[in-house]
């Protein structure tokens, strides 16, 4: 898994506060990674046997900044029946590069 997309799920899980979810993100892997010049679509796979989410959730997602991003970025968490689906990974007005030299999370304003 990228640093970026392992850092974000990381951030989430801390700041949503579901101990189902962060299992889920604990064991999660890469099943694809398309880069889209804008961003990024991380499809995400998890092992059987996990725990759904409750399926009203609706992760807590952090803003990215990095000069190398013109607007900052953000990114959304997306479950299907509770469980990962994908993480999209936006750049907010402008180019999203396919790798960050350097990014900070934070909450969204």
């Amino acid at each position: 898994m990228d640093k970026l997309d392992q850092e974000i799920l990381n951030w989430i899980a801390d700041h949503t506060g579901d101990a189902a979810l962060s299992a889920q993100i604990a064991n999660a892997e890469v099943g694809r990674r398309d880069y889209m010049r804008t961003g990024f679509f991380v499809y995400l796979k998890i092992p059987d046997g996990l725990t759904a989410a409750d399926a009203t959730l609706k992760p807590v997602c952090p803003h990215i900044d990095s000069s190398d991003l013109m607007d900052g970025a953000g990114c959304t968490l997306f479950l299907r029946n509770g469980f990962l689906h994908y993480l999209e990974i936006y750049a907010r007005g402008g180019f999203f590069p396919e790798s960050l030299g350097q990014w900070q999370l934070r909450k969204a304003d």
